[in-house]
């Protein structure tokens, strides 16, 4: 595996990214989201969560990948 790789993937879940960033739950609420909570962030992937609240995934990811580094530095 690649250091350089980044963390966040389209495919991870929202139960996923929470369960290894906790701190990444800002970036959910900061981007309007009601994914904090709901019963279906188990199954909703980051590329679900940006169709259904037609966001950039790009920027979603992004976000994520800022948010988790600068709790890490």
């Amino acid at each position: 595996m690649q250091m350089d790789a980044p963390l966040i993937q389209p495919q991870l879940t929202v139960e996923d990214v929470l369960k290894n960033w906790p701190e990444a739950f800002s970036i959910f609420i900061h981007r309007n989201t009601n994914c904090i909570g709901c019963l279906l962030q188990r199954f909703c992937t980051l590329q679900d969560v940006a169709e259904i609240y037609q966001i950039s995934l790009q920027n979603l990811m992004k976000d994520l990948e800022e948010g988790i580094q600068d709790k890490n530095h």
